[in-house]
């Protein structure tokens, strides 16, 4: 669930045919060789010796976490090294190229390309955004136009919130997890925030970025390709961008080998050996501290958070060495414009986050609650009006039912990916050499090969989907023939995603047709049509067959519609600026449980019960 650009996975592929230990010991062999590279580039930019060179290498606490967890920050670490020698050497366009290649592994090197323009390079930045453009093409032709809009759609506005992931979380120890933590209430991850009040984190969380990066943009000087001054301004972007990054894990901080060399070298030239000692003081703490969740509740929080504190005192540090620089004579002029256009960008800025979050909060009065230790809460069903799902937690999937006092959470030794239920009885997904269906509590049935069960809610029929060469077809399982087998209902093309059963035994289903999903029908004799209703998933009919609940996706959410099944007539649920997905109908036809991830990780859902049929 890592927001990983889809460009950085073909980095691996190589070694994808290796064992995975092989490939890890291949992928060592990359990394040492990637770094003596980069050290030699660097011994060029400063002028080291080689011993200063391994010095900070050995010092990097992160490097050892990189090689440890087989990051490739190593990679971007050459590249962002080579762009900066590239760029010294006046080897503009090639450059700007290795920075828009750097920017499809990493979002944050698209920072540059506003260094590139600050500087009124063209060429620079023109070369950035070929490089970019580059990085795009091969992911499309690669992945598909489809699987790229889907992570520029939903996936990088979340990264760039820092909610890609737990944005409570302070082990990150990132700007957006404290304000997270701080301002925004959420009914499970954060009861006890220090003052609610979202409109604060949709405020501070631009001026904190703006604040942290505007100085780099500001004090680069324009038309001055001095090495020294590129050299500084480089290191400045970069160590900016560490600070406002939303997922400042600790292999990320691997990066500060490079702007710490050439601020040492920058240094070095006015003879401060005492600045100097404060360089590496930081460098090592960057290193060594992290974030902590134990430091309490409330403003406590802020106690948990210090190697962002570090990153701050850098970036101030940083900011000392560049106002220190020389300026023109027409600099104070340019300054004001550029502040002036950074000051219009941070409007914009906050009023996106204001309007993202109109909507954001509003399913809270309908939660389910679930246990804190439950990560997501995902394929609701219904059982006497009573919510069964799966729950994701650290030890893997569960069942988990809904209980008058508390949640209870199975815990198998197999994980359960999906569960359905009718008349009183269950059927679980489970995995281990294979997905398989069981009935509980009492094995009496087992279908293998099997995933995603659905039972109908008479309890006549139960369908599940099983592969068949990369695509899932719909089967139909007869429960009150023991003498009927099996039948595939879809053909092989349809690649099916989910379904729910039609009174009579047809079904409706989402699938991928021309590579985008939709709704279909399917009756019991096979017949299949297309409900042409757009970009559409999760279909669910109620018990009186009367309404259809469907996500659709619009402007980069999925969001609940209704549909009278008699007269087809639609109306929306959910308008949030977030996922709603996942409806599940209690026994009355009038009460949905859904998944929604509202104010929380992309994807990772808690579960809301809301009457919508009066």
């Amino acid at each position: 669930m890592t927001p990983l650009t889809l460009f950085s996975t073909l980095v691996i592929y190589p070694l994808t045919s290796q064992s995975a230990l092989s490939a890890k010991h291949r992928w060592l062999i990359l990394n040492i060789i990637l770094l003596v590279a980069t050290l030699l580039i660097t011994r060029s930019l400063t002028g080291f010796h080689w011993r200063r060179l391994a010095l900070i290498a050995l010092l990097s606490l992160p490097l050892r976490s990189n090689f440890l967890f087989g990051q490739y920050y190593v990679l971007l670490l050459f590249l962002l090294t080579l762009a900066c020698w590239l760029y010294v050497c006046g080897t503009r366009f090639f450059a700007g190229m290795i920075v828009g290649l750097a920017a499809g592994l990493k979002i944050f090197p698209i920072l540059y390309l506003f260094y590139f323009l600050r500087k009124r390079d063209l060429k620079v930045f023109a070369g950035g955004v070929a490089g970019a453009l580059v990085s795009g093409a091969i992911s499309i032709y690669v992945f598909g136009w489809e699987l790229n809009r889907t992570y520029l759609l939903q996936v990088m506005p979340s990264a760039l919130r820092g909610e890609a992931s737990d944005p409570y979380n302070l082990q990150a120890a990132s700007l957006s997890s404290l304000l997270h933590r701080l301002f925004i209430y959420e009914p499970q991850l954060n009861q006890h925030p220090a003052i609610s009040a979202p409109w604060l984190f949709a405020v501070l969380h631009p001026v904190l970025q703006m604040a942290l990066i505007g100085p780099a943009l500001v004090f680069a000087m324009p038309n001055d390709r001095s090495p020294h001054n590129l050299r500084l301004e480089w290191a400045a972007i970069l160590i900016f961008s560490l600070a406002v990054s939303t997922s400042s894990t600790s292999y990320l901080f691997t990066l500060l080998i490079l702007p710490v060399s050439l601020l040492w070298a920058s240094l070095q030239d006015e003879v401060k050996p005492f600045w100097v000692a404060i360089l590496f003081s930081l460098y090592l703490l960057a290193g060594f501290v992290g974030g902590a969740n134990n430091r309490g509740e409330g403003w406590f929080a802020l106690l948990g958070v210090p190697r962002l504190y570090v990153i701050i005192r850098l970036c101030v540090f940083t900011y000392a060495a560049l106002i220190r620089q020389e300026l023109n004579r027409n600099a104070t002029r340019d300054r004001l414009a550029r502040s002036m256009a950074l000051g219009t960008i941070l409007i914009f800025s906050i009023a996106s986050n204001l309007r993202h979050q109109q909507t954001l909060y509003v399913d809270y009065q309908w939660r389910i609650p679930i246990p804190k230790e439950v990560f997501m809460a995902v394929h609701p069903t219904v059982e006497e009006d009573a919510a069964l799902f799966v729950a994701m937690r650290d030890n893997g999937y569960h069942v988990a039912v809904e209980g008058v006092d508390a949640t209870k959470v199975g815990n198998t030794g197999d994980d359960e990916l999906g569960i359905a239920a009718a008349n009183g009885d269950r059927w679980v997904e489970q995995t281990g050499h294979e997905s398989k269906i069981v009935s509980v509590p009492e094995v009496r049935t087992t279908i293998r090969q099997a995933e995603s069960p659905v039972a109908s809610f008479d309890g006549r029929w139960l369908a599940f989907l099983r592969e068949d060469h990369g695509r899932a077809r719909i089967w139909r399982r007869a429960l009150d023939r023991s003498d009927d087998i099996d039948k595939p209902m879809t053909p092989p093309e349809l690649d099916v995603l989910e379904m729910s059963f039609l009174p009579g035994g047809g079904l409706i289903f989402s699938a991928v047709s021309k590579d985008r999903p939709g709704l279909f029908v399917a009756d019991r004799n096979g017949g299949i049509r297309s409900l042409e209703m757009g970009e559409t998933r999760y279909p669910s009919v109620s018990p009186n067959g009367s309404w259809l609940t469907y996500s659709q996706l619009q402007g980069g959410t999925w969001n609940l519609w209704l549909r009278n099944l008699r007269s087809g007539e639609t109306r929306r649920l959910t308008e949030a600026a977030c996922n709603s997905t996942e409806p599940a109908w209690a026994a009355d036809s009038q009460t949905l449980i859904y998944a929604s991830d509202c104010a929380r990780a992309l994807w990772f859902s808690a579960l809301c019960r809301r009457r919508i049929v009066y």
